[in-house]
């Protein structure tokens, strides 16, 4: 049983729903077709910005899994 996932319930849906908004809105704004980065004086801003957000959600929800895991592990 090393490999499992979980369901997220109705708060991980939310914030995993939230979270593909921005990343939907980050990626037609910023991201070209080909998947490139449209350059500009407001890209790396954006991209650092949009890399704390991720990495702040993604973050999060890690402690949430750990901790319901954690609660199951002998």
């Amino acid at each position: 049983m090393s490999e499992y996932q979980m369901k997220p319930g109705k708060l991980g849906e939310k914030i995993l729903n939230g979270y593909q908004k921005v990343e939907d809105r980050f990626v037609t704004t910023f991201l070209d077709e080909d998947g490139s980065l449209k350059t500009g004086g407001m890209a790396e801003k954006a991209t650092a910005a949009y890399q704390k957000v991720e990495d702040a959600v993604v973050g999060g929800y890690q402690k949430i899994e750990g901790s319901v895991v954690g609660g199951y592990k002998k």
